[in-house]
């Protein structure tokens, strides 16, 4: 067993960058780094969230997740039922961290040491906290009921097409 410390960036439009460092037993699940960066964060944890391997470019990878959505996927691993030491073994090797798949907070995972476990740590531990959290609710995105969302331009649109096509009371006369 060894001691993993992670660097975790959160992806936010703030000008100044929000990181953790986050140290954890390398035999722990992914479950329990999901919880580790949630706190270190000050999210409440309560949503879907998935971790994907991945390379230099960020690109994602196979998923570890804490569901399979799409149960399609033969890809798909568990959080709870998959040791970080079996998907992460080498330093500098990352991770995407994606929570709230509405809200879409993305968090950038560096492994960026190995060392021996410390039997008088309490892990996971978060290590280092750099810059402010954003807040978990500041990018909630707002449900509109049935066309209120259209603009005045929008609605010029509209009736450009209307004007061009008719009016779409008889949608059935129409070959689709």
């Amino acid at each position: 067993m060894k001691e993993y410390k992670f660097r975790v960036l959160i992806d936010t439009l703030e000008e100044e960058n929000a990181f953790r460092d986050i140290a954890i037993d390398s035999s722990f699940t992914f479950d329990k780094l999901h919880e580790a960066i949630n706190e270190a964060f000050d999210f409440k944890g309560d949503q879907v969230a998935s971790f994907y391997l991945s390379n230099e470019d960020w690109d994602k990878g196979q998923e570890i997740g804490l569901m399979d959505m799409t149960g399609e996927s033969d890809d798909f691993v568990e959080m709870e039922s998959t040791p970080i030491a079996e998907k992460v073994d080498v330093v500098n090797q990352k991770l995407l961290y994606v929570y709230d798949f509405l809200s879409m907070w993305c968090f950038f995972v560096e492994l960026v040491e190995i060392n021996p476990l410390d039997t008088s740590k309490k892990y996971p531990l978060t290590e280092l906290v750099y810059g402010d959290a954003p807040a978990e609710d500041s990018k909630q995105i707002e449900m509109v009921d049935d066309l209120d969302f259209m603009m005045e331009d929008d609605e010029d649109l509209y009736g450009d097409i209307e004007d061009e096509f008719g009016s779409f009371e008889n949608i059935d006369d129409y070959d689709l």
